[in-house]
């Protein structure tokens, strides 16, 4: 699979391509999951749903870093906060993530979380739940047309 050609990418790795079924397991045998839902998801009301029909069924902490909507979908928390307290392996709502998904953040920003994340916390299991390929992650799904993605989530909840 080519890379996007996305200036603001630094690839220094590539996630392993993986669709909703492996996703779902990784997810489920997580023992402290934590959802991190962007403003792109909190603004979408079908991913938005999705996205919170997902945190329901994993039972996973969720943090939402859209500033002025998304209540509904985890305690509101600024992207560079929870991005240091993860590179500390500091608590993050009182839990410590084993797993964290991420989905509904710009693509530029998402990949620089997680390009810090590889480097600070490789035992961190980092996954993007977004219609991009994330080559930082380690598991993204594809990058994928908004119709397909949508039935991706589906399938992950």
């Amino acid at each position: 699979m080519p890379l996007p050609k996305d200036p603001t990418f630094l690839y220094t790795g590539r996630a392993e391509t993986a669709r909703a079924p492996v996703l779902r397991t990784l997810l489920k045998r997580a023992d402290e999951p934590l959802v991190v839902v962007g403003p792109r998801a909190a603004e979408d009301e079908e991913w938005r749903e999705r996205a919170a029909r997902l945190i329901q069924r994993l039972r996973a902490t969720a943090v939402c870093t859209a500033p002025y909507r998304g209540d509904d979908l985890g305690r509101k928390m600024g992207l560079v906060e929870l991005a240091t307290l993860l590179q500390r392996d500091a608590p993050v709502l009182g839990s410590h993530p084993d797993v964290v998904a991420f989905t509904g953040s710009r693509p530029d920003v998402t990949d620089r979380v997680l390009q810090s994340l590889r480097h600070a916390r490789p035992d961190l299991v980092k996954i993007s739940l977004n219609p991009e390929y994330h080559p930082s992650a380690d598991y993204s799904l594809p990058t994928l047309d908004r119709d397909e993605f949508l039935r991706e989530l589906d399938r992950l909840a």
